[in-house]
């Protein structure tokens, strides 16, 4: 949702299909006219509830849902301490026409602000009693002008004290009930893995918590101790079935004593953590259901690393592993034209394995007269969604190279045979692995032992290929010096375009003269034999 541009940051959302009509836009880009990230993060989240808002609301014909929202998104960028009033004052000119879920966000609007107004009220009565003691009549009467301009913006305040003012009780929402709207507002825009990072985090967070249920009875302190909890945690967590009826510290007791020197989970992996509680803790501060106040950024600026890693960094194939590889056969089960078709379009493409062993016939089609592979959301025969490529930028097209076009490499070939045989999926001979969720699990297990027995190195694998292909690309010796753009979107990275299919000027022809640009002196996936 958050773009950096030159000059700003902006947000952006991809309109459902089904909603653009109504709607009139495919994406909603918003200037947040600010290059501050922290500022960008929290107007993101505010202009994401008004999106949520008018995404979810069927309105009525004469309710001008355009002009409404627009001068929403106008208040809450202009980043004024008194936006909100702006917003109640903006839904208060609408109602007449009006359906009736917009009505009662505008009640939940004033009872809010009324909340808030009355929190203010105690400050501000607190700093007078202050004042007063100390003996500084000029400060006093100072804040007693404020205390009057701020009674005066609660609709009904007859029912205030003004002598005698309560201070109201910190409260916040519940973890648990935070962390699943949230779940639950971004499911239809982030890809499966993300989710279940999101459920990961938060199944560990409820195992971490006491009777504690919620955010600000957390402390820095607790976020310190559950950092450490979490660097004790062996690698091998949440893979057996039995992890759910354990806690934490049991698991982390049994692990050690049948190894003392257990690997522990990286690091990447608690910071992937941390993250997402930061997110679920500044959504929660955006609805204001947590005070905006340093004691509550409670997992951020934490300096730690890993008890016991074993890292081993990824890295593109060199030339003479590639021949290796050609030198060494393939003894696995898996069908030697599988294997050198698959391996063929990762060589190729950079698409990932799982992309790959997912293609179906109908994915290679003709596209402003260029071939080529059709990146998109798999739906089942009920129109429900089996499979979402990595990233919004995941789903995409690659122009097929011209090696992936010839006879002796047998892809068209088995991809039309595929389709009048009514098989699903071009690489049908692939087992699933039901608890991975993947086609590609098994194929990765294999490649790696026939990697490791060609010789190569553990920071090499099947995903080497991507990073082949992605140094190839960006090498800017050959004569070729085509936007990284273009080549982010061939490779589906996130940055590519923001998600929209074609940018800069970028159409299926350009494309397919970034990846005709792959060229290989000495390898050949057709030359990987059995025998």
């Amino acid at each position: 949702m958050l773009i950096k541009r030159e000059s700003s940051y902006y947000y952006r959302k991809t309109v459902p299909k089904s909603e653009r009509d109504r709607v009139g836009m495919r994406e909603i880009w918003l200037s947040l006219q600010t290059n501050n990230k922290p500022k960008a993060l929290k107007l993101c989240y505010e202009i994401e509830l008004i999106v949520a808002e008018m995404l979810d609301n069927n309105m009525v014909e004469k309710f001008d849902i355009r002009k409404y929202y627009k001068e929403k998104f106008d208040a809450v960028r202009q980043t004024k301490k008194d936006y909100k009033d702006d917003l109640i004052r903006i839904s208060s000119k609408y109602l007449l026409d009006a359906p009736e879920n917009i009505v009662n966000d505008f009640v939940h609007l004033v009872e809010r602000r009324q909340e808030e107004t009355i929190k203010k009220i105690n400050e501000l009565n607190n700093e007078i009693i202050k004042a007063k003691n100390e003996g500084n009549n000029e400060k006093e009467l100072l804040l007693m002008n404020m205390l009057r301009e701020t009674i005066a913006k609660i609709p009904n305040n007859n029912n205030i004290n003004q002598e005698e003012i309560k201070v109201n009780k910190k409260s916040s929402a519940k973890f648990i009930d935070t962390i699943e709207e949230y779940i639950n507002m971004r499911k239809g825009n982030i890809g499966i893995e993300t989710l279940e990072q999101l459920d990961n985090v938060k199944r560990l967070f409820i195992k971490f918590m006491d009777n504690r249920e919620h955010l600000h009875e957390y402390t820095r302190k607790d976020a310190k101790q559950f950092i450490e909890t979490l660097r004790q945690l062996p690698k091998t967590y949440g893979k057996s079935s039995k992890d759910k009826d354990k806690t934490l510290k049991q698991i982390i007791e049994e692990a050690n004593k049948k190894d003392a020197e257990y690997l522990t989970i990286s690091k990447e992996v608690i910071n992937r953590h941390l993250k997402n509680l930061i997110k679920i803790w500044n959504y929660a501060i955006s609805k204001d259901e947590l005070e905006d106040i340093k004691e509550n950024r409670i997992w951020e600026n934490h300096i730690f690393d890993s008890l016991r890693e074993k890292t081993v960094n990824k890295r593109a194939f060199k030339n003479e592993e590639l021949i290796n590889l050609i030198g060494t056969l393939w003894t696995s089960r898996i069908n030697i034209n599988t294997v050198k078709q698959i391996i063929g379009i990762a060589t190729y493409t950079g698409m990932r394995l799982e992309e790959i062993c997912r293609l179906r016939p109908k994915d290679i089609e003709e596209i402003e007269g260029v071939l080529c592979f059709n990146i998109q959301v798999h739906f089942d025969k009920n129109g429900r969604e089996i499979w979402n490529p990595k990233t919004e930028a995941g789903e995409r097209i690659i122009p097929l190279h011209k090696a992936l076009k010839s006879a002796s490499l047998g892809l068209l070939e088995r991809a039309k045979n595929c389709e009048k045989s009514d098989k699903e999926r071009i690489f049908f001979d692939l087992s699933y692995d039901a608890r991975r969720e993947k086609y590609g699990a098994g194929f990765s297990k294999r490649f790696s032992d026939f990697k490791t027995k060609a010789g190569l190195p553990a920071n090499v694998s099947f995903h080497s290929f991507r990073h082949l292909v992605r140094t190839k690309l960006g090498d800017r010796n050959g004569g070729h010096n085509y936007p990284t753009e273009w080549i982010d979107q061939i490779l589906g990275h996130e940055t590519a375009g923001e998600g929209s299919r074609y940018n800069n000027g970028t159409n299926s022809k350009n494309l397919y003269k970034v990846i005709s640009t792959l060229e290989y002196e000495d390898w050949n996936p057709e030359n990987i034999r059995n025998r």
